[in-house]
């Protein structure tokens, strides 16, 4: 009899077990009500962030880049190399997970080969590493916003755009005065909730096989199957080299989406057949945007009225300074090359590049409507600008 209980308790005891969720560690120095135990949790008990040897997690404690570099590599499943490109990282328990994230291009280091692991890790250092693990820095991938999210950013900072795309998805804040205050250190309890949202997110490739603007969804063929995507209405949306609607997406395109926890997208970014217009908004970038890429058609087209007053003004009054004549102007204006000299038509190109900032071989295609011209002028002549400004930057540190 007795034999007969002590197996029913102990079947019992398995069931109940089996049954009942496995609760959530908890370090000790974290209390119950702190508001970052949702995150901690989870990242402690899948091996993501760890406790010191003396059973504390330090919630309020600064983070390390070494830490980070850690936790983040972990977060994205990737093992550990051995092979190294920093020079002070040799004898850091992280060592191998820092290295396998510079092989991953989300870490570069500093100037020096040094990666400087002890360093406590700054909110743009953080939120950069973040972005580029999402490939938000990729050329196809990624978007540029041109605008300023803070009051203490603006768009020459050298993480700028990676802040303001994580803040548009949601995965950092600024603070209540509208500053964002980059290179404020981040606490270990901040940066565990920035690695669970990060690892909340899914990452989806695939080709566009149909658009439903009305419904906002799309069809995406990945990964062998067609699946059904509904798209957030506050989602990021992109193609090639411009902000788009969701009815601009080509079928074929090539897609890269990010979807949240509730699997609505996000972010979706396509990229495929070159259009006129993504070579006009590639024209607009070369001018510092001072013609956005509806006015350079407007132009092209002869419609002057379209184009912004100052700009046009800019140019008349250029023209004026070189001796031509209001009747003169008019017809270049118009476009009325027979009768006006060739060389009226070269002084209206030269003027346009000199007010724009647009090379002269780009203005050329784009008024003789040769747009495989002007989309190989517009790549080079980018490509030509982004490798100087490279060359001479000295702060695409992360």
């Amino acid at each position: 009899m007795p034999k007969r209980i002590l197996t029913t308790f102990l079947t019992v005891f398995m069931i109940l077990a089996l049954a009942l969720p496995a609760m959530a560690y908890r370090p000790q120095d974290v209390a119950t009500n702190h508001w970052a135990l949702r995150y901690i949790s989870p990242l402690l008990d899948d091996s993501v962030m760890y406790v010191y040897e003396d059973g504390n997690f330090y919630p309020s404690q600064e983070i390390t880049r070494g830490e980070f570099a850690y936790s983040l590599a972990r977060a994205l499943e990737l093992q550990p190399s051995m092979i190294s490109e920093m020079s002070d990282i040799s004898n850091h328990h992280a060592r191998g997970y820092i290295s396998v994230l510079v092989q991953e291009g989300i870490i570069t280091g500093y100037e020096d080969n040094t990666f400087r692991p002890y360093n406590k890790i700054t909110r743009a250092e953080i939120i950069t590493m973040l972005g580029r693990s999402l490939s938000l820095d990729d050329r196809e991938k990624g978007m540029k916003l041109n605008e300023n999210y803070y009051s203490d950013l603006n768009q020459d900072h050298w993480a700028a755009n990676l802040i303001s795309l994580s803040s548009r998805l949601g995965l950092v804040d600024g603070y209540p005065d509208g500053t964002f205050k980059p290179n404020n250190h981040i606490t270990r309890a901040e940066s565990a909730k920035l690695l669970e949202e990060l690892r909340n997110l899914t990452i989806i490739e695939g080709e566009i096989n149909e658009t439903y603007p009305i419904s906002r969804m799309l069809r995406v063929n990945a990964n062998g199957r067609s699946e059904n995507f509904r798209v957030n209405s506050n989602s990021l949306i992109g193609r090639n080299n411009r902000f788009v609607n969701l009815d601009e997406m080509l079928i074929s395109d090539k897609a890269y989406m990010i979807l949240n926890d509730s699997n609505e997208v996000i972010y979706l970014k396509s990229y495929g057949l070159v259009t006129q217009e993504d070579i006009a908004q590639e024209a607009s970038d070369l001018t510092n945007n001072i013609l956005g890429a509806d006015e350079l058609i407007s132009i092209v087209e002869g419609d002057w009225e379209s184009v912004t007053p100052r700009i046009e003004q800019e140019v008349i009054t250029s023209l004026i300074d070189q001796g031509l004549t209001m009747n003169e102007i008019q017809a270049l204006m118009d476009r009325d090359w027979e009768h006006l000299e060739e060389s009226g038509r070269e002084r209206l190109i030269e003027t346009i590049s000199m007010v724009t900032d647009m090379p002269k071989d780009l203005i050329v295609a784009i008024y003789n409507r040769d747009w495989d011209a002007a989309r190989d002028v517009a790549q080079n002549t980018a490509i030509t600008r982004l490798l100087t400004e490279v060359m001479l930057s000295s702060s695409w540190l992360s």
